[in-house]
């Protein structure tokens, strides 16, 4: 679920909510966050054009339905983890 609010956060580290979407449609990993971090996962996978993008993400009223938190280009330790 993308809203004005984490569309801001992701564009101030350079991501588009497009390539969120992209995220999304190339099959990423999700991996536990650490303690103590509001998301309660990380969603990590490559855009359309190969960009590895971490995004954390916490759940809604929906169980199907997860909305991101932020995002940003991936540190090469969460890129590993793909």
């Amino acid at each position: 679920m993308i809203d004005d609010e984490n569309a801001d956060k992701a564009w101030r580290h350079g991501i588009r909510p497009g390539q969120l979407l992209q995220v999304l449609d190339n099959r990423p990993g999700i991996v536990v966050n650490r303690r103590n971090r509001r998301g309660l996962y990380k969603v990590i996978g490559r855009d359309d054009g190969g960009a590895s993008i971490t995004i954390p993400v916490e759940p809604t009223g929906n169980p199907e339905v997860w909305r991101p938190i932020t995002a940003w280009y991936s540190e090469q330790w969460e890129e590993a983890l793909l």
